[in-house]
């Protein structure tokens, strides 16, 4: 439905967004895929955060740091990374997800940091940030760094404007599955991995809690090996992990052994 905020500013640097978002029942808008696409309506002012100078995309640390602006749209971050789709691992897998995300009006839209903070169930994308451990920068004014997985494990959204996308970049190899009722559908259950050279695999999974989530015992079960009992002992704790209460997309019994079962390939293929 049409949105009509009560007040609308547009500043062009971040210090006047934080000092105009101090004031009482004032948001930010990022892309507006979530803000302007309530039925509810908007019944705040907005701060317009397009010409902040929040959307550069750079290389850091002699190649080996990803810096991404929170106003970077998935369409940015995609052409960005499309040189390096098939000589780096983890280039492809973040492109299969940003792909995944949504159709292509949605990926010219939606922006990095607006997803983070919209903390969306099933989102690839962001499964595919935790699995590579992403951290994330915070405005709050002060500045203030965390790693994805703890901003979105709280249940409360922890206030503050995030303002960049850090992620290390390794070398190593990735895997994603997912199970949906169609292949352009929103996943039921996913797994994404990424094992670094020389490092453990780590896990991330959306579709059996309130957010993704990394698969902590998971990681730990194969982080001296990926033999059978090994894979086998990941599987279950990955089905251990599920408190999804179900929905009609797939109860909850499904959605645990999507888990395992998505678990056991992403392994088997790192």
């Amino acid at each position: 439905m049409p949105q009509k905020p009560t007040e609308y500013y547009r500043p062009t640097n971040l210090d006047e967004a934080l000092r105009l978002l101090r004031r009482p029942n004032t948001v930010p808008l990022a892309g507006g895929t979530a803000l302007l696409a309530t039925e509810a309506g908007i019944t705040a002012a907005v701060v317009d955060l397009q010409n902040t100078g929040l959307d550069r995309l750079a290389w850091a640390d002699d190649g080996r740091l990803l810096r991404v602006g929170a106003m970077a749209r998935l369409a940015d971050l995609d052409d960005w990374l499309a040189p390096l789709a098939e000589l780096q691992g983890a280039a492809a897998l973040l492109r299969d997800a940003i792909r995944r995300a949504g159709p292509n009006t949605y990926r010219n839209t939606a922006t990095v940091g607006g997803i983070i903070a919209s903390r969306l169930p099933a989102s690839e994308f962001l499964a595919a940030l935790l699995a590579l451990d992403a951290t994330i920068s915070l405005r709050l004014p002060a500045a203030e760094t965390i790693t994805l997985a703890a901003y979105l494990a709280d249940d409360e959204r922890l206030p503050g404007l995030i303002t960049e996308i850090l992620v290390y970049w390794p070398g190593g190899a990735g895997a994603a599955d997912r199970v949906a009722r169609t292949p352009a559908d929103q996943p039921i259950v996913a797994v994404v991995g990424w094992r670094p050279n020389g490092g453990a695999p780590r896990l991330a999974v959306t579709g059996i809690g309130p957010r993704p989530a990394r698969l902590t015992t998971a990681e730990s079960l194969v982080a001296a090996g990926q033999d059978e009992d090994a894979i086998t002992a990941a599987a279950d704790a990955a089905r251990a992990a599920a408190s999804h209460p179900g929905d009609f997309r797939g109860d909850a019994a499904y959605r645990a052994e999507m888990a395992a079962v998505l678990t056991r390939r992403v392994v088997q293929s790192l």
